[in-house]
């Protein structure tokens, strides 16, 4: 596949605070310890990882960590503890022999198919060690959402490139639920994301319209 349009990474990147912010939230509420003090030498696996940026502040933090994304757009290169790997999760997940503390799929979701939802869920079990916790961030299935993404974000303000999204692949907190449920797992939490696009920046919000954040543990 062709490398993305680096416009596409710009919001993602924009995210990174308010991802921090929704995890340790949660872990201080599962964990009773700071989000510094957890990720000390955990095992993170991050689906459609993009750059790999993100998932190098947990590096940086004492995590071993593991990157896939089906293209490589790669900007940080792999080292001791920090590997990233050009791979469709499928591919990844079916030679993987190792368990995860925690598992980000931030921004994912929504660009999988039902059938690769369904097989991403019924494999999570086997990634996540015991407690560990999934993170993931979405676009929520309704037409406010999709007007919001596509029309304004996608179309009118070029945010992010068109067709970035498929609002037929968007996906309710009540489908989290199903799935998670399917697969003996437990949803945690959901929290709405809200986004200023004057100063370009993503907050945390009890309304969950548009973005939203989900914590899933097993």
């Amino acid at each position: 596949m062709e490398k993305i349009n680096n416009k596409y990474y710009e919001p993602l990147e924009q995210m990174m605070s308010v991802r921090h912010q929704y995890m340790a939230k949660i872990i201080s509420l599962e964990e009773s310890c700071n989000i510094y003090q957890y990720f000390k030498n955990k095992q993170i696996l991050d689906l459609g990882c993009g750059t790999g940026k993100f998932l190098y502040n947990y590096y940086e933090l004492g995590s071993i960590c593991t990157g896939v994304d089906i293209i490589d757009n790669f900007q940080i290169k792999s080292k001791k503890n920090f590997k990233l790997i050009k791979s469709a999760f499928q591919n990844f997940i079916s030679k993987n022999k190792k368990k995860y503390n925690v598992i980000f799929l931030f921004e994912f979701v929504e660009h999988l198919s039902l059938n690769e939802r369904e097989i991403l869920f019924n494999m999570i079990p086997k990634l996540l060690k015991k407690n560990g916790i999934v993170f993931l961030s979405t676009l929520n299935k309704n037409i406010i959402s999709e007007f919001m993404s596509i029309n304004i974000a996608e179309n009118l303000l070029s945010l992010i490139p068109r067709n970035t999204h498929d609002p037929n692949l968007f996906i309710k907190p009540s489908e989290i639920q199903i799935l998670s449920n399917k697969n003996d797992l437990k949803l945690l939490n959901t929290q709405g994301i809200s986004y200023n696009p004057i100063l370009k920046t993503f907050k945390l919000s009890n309304i969950e319209l548009i973005n939203y954040f989900a914590a899933i543990t097993n």
